[in-house]
């Protein structure tokens, strides 16, 4: 009697795998659109957790918090080590971080505090992989722990000296804003953006404790005047040379040869835009399309789409949808 051995041939077995790496091939992408989607829902949490922990803050305090404190210097000058606790240090206690804010020293500056290497779950995105992965910024002292979310400084100046006009954002170097001012309306008034982690160590884009435009937005017009701006010297920022960025337009994270920190723009990895959150605490999605007025007068009058949301008392009011 002849027994008959079961199996695969040569050529069925090699079927067999194509077919199982043709399932994997269209399945991956399905899953990395998945473990994109829980981490846009994780940042917009975060983002909606800010806003709440600075209307917080302003219940407690009447007004709120200051962009930075500074005692004397340049303000654009990171650094310099005149400068003090940030608006996202005063917002830990409001946080649940109150232990990180016990151990702040507020007689001290920024660069001498060890709290600024901690790392906050609540500033990051994980989309960004920069700044998921914990890679610290080395520079002004070094030990900057990353985070991706900025406040609304002014879309209409270089550096932070519009803080006190009606174009500016929500708070200013040791200028600190009652609602009252927020004349344009806190559900049209942006109080926070989106950041991009710095590339490497001498990128100081994204270091949540450190006092400037590491942690905030300003002068939205010219070279940086969309979400994710690409051209090659779109942010203005101190050591720009040892980044390696000067005029890189391939990652859309250019920057400009300065001595200070004068043009930061809200970037995100997300595809098509940038989260931002408005001053009553909701979270829009904005495209890198969105209308806007380049011109440098001022942002242009009238503002763009883009610029208008981020004015606090201009009269020239825009609404966005989600």
């Amino acid at each position: 009697m002849k027994v008959s051995k079961l199996g695969f041939t040569l050529v069925e077995l090699l079927v067999v795998i194509a077919i199982i790496a043709m399932l994997v091939a269209m399945l991956l992408p399905a899953v990395q659109a998945a473990r994109e989607a829980a981490r846009r829902a994780t940042c917009q949490s975060n983002m909606r957790q800010l806003g709440i922990a600075l209307n917080n803050y302003e219940s407690a305090n009447a007004m709120l918090p200051p962009f930075f404190q500074a005692r004397d210097g340049n303000d654009t000058r990171i650094a310099e080590g005149h400068k003090g606790a940030n608006w996202l240090v005063m917002l830990l206690p409001f946080l649940e971080e109150q232990a990180l804010h016990d151990q702040w020293n507020f007689g001290a500056p920024a660069s001498e505090n060890p709290v600024r290497s901690a790392e906050v779950a609540v500033f990051k995105c994980p989309t960004d992989n920069f700044s998921r992965e914990g890679r610290h910024c080395a520079y002004a002292g070094g030990g900057w722990a990353r985070g991706n979310y900025g406040m609304n400084v002014s879309p209409c100046e270089h550096g932070v000296g519009g803080a006190k006009r009606g174009d500016g954002g929500i708070g200013g170097p040791n200028y600190a804003l009652r609602l009252r001012r927020i004349t344009d309306g806190v559900s049209k008034t942006v109080a926070v953006d989106e950041l991009r982690a710095g590339l490497n160590p001498e990128d100081l884009r994204g270091s949540w404790a450190m006092p400037g435009l590491s942690a905030g937005t300003a002068a939205m017009f010219g070279d940086a005047d969309v979400p994710n701006a690409c051209g090659g010297n779109s942010d203005d920022i101190e050591n720009c040379p040892a980044t390696g960025q000067f005029g890189v337009t391939s990652r859309c994270m250019g920057c400009f040869k300065s001595e200070g920190t004068g043009q930061v723009a809200p970037r995100s990895q997300h595809a098509g835009g940038v989260f931002v959150m408005m001053l009553d605490g909701s979270v829009h999605f904005i495209s890198n399309d969105v209308e806007s007025n380049a011109l440098q007068e001022a942002c242009g009058t009238p503002h763009g789409v883009w610029q208008a949301i981020h004015t606090r008392a201009s009269a020239d009011i825009a609404t966005i949808a989600n």
